[in-house]
């Protein structure tokens, strides 16, 4: 009897050995992985839009990128203002189809 037990013991100490080192191996692999994923992605290119500032008669100017502060409306900027509030009127007048 005394020698199933240690037996047992045995084999449960070499499970153990085992799976704590499949488990190292496998976290090491997810590491891996997950640094290739968010690592070895290409960066996407800046949104860029039509600056109509430059050239507001026709609403077409050169492809700029746009910026924080910029009000954008269909592809093209519109204005720009550091006041969110601002930038909301500026918006809505635009987009309201009244004439200025």
């Amino acid at each position: 009897m005394k020698k199933l037990i240690a037996r047992m013991a045995i084999a449960a100490a070499a499970a153990l050995t085992t799976l704590g080192a499949a488990e190292g191996a496998h976290a090491q692999g997810y590491q891996e992985i997950a640094f290739q994923r968010h690592h070895a992605a290409p960066r996407a290119a800046a949104p860029q839009a039509y600056d109509t500032q430059a050239n507001p008669r026709y609403g077409f100017g050169p492809r700029v990128t746009i910026q924080p502060n910029d009000v954008v409306s269909g592809g093209r900027i519109i204005g720009r203002d550091p006041d969110p509030f601002i930038r909301g009127e500026l918006l809505r007048h635009y987009d309201s189809g009244w004439p200025d």
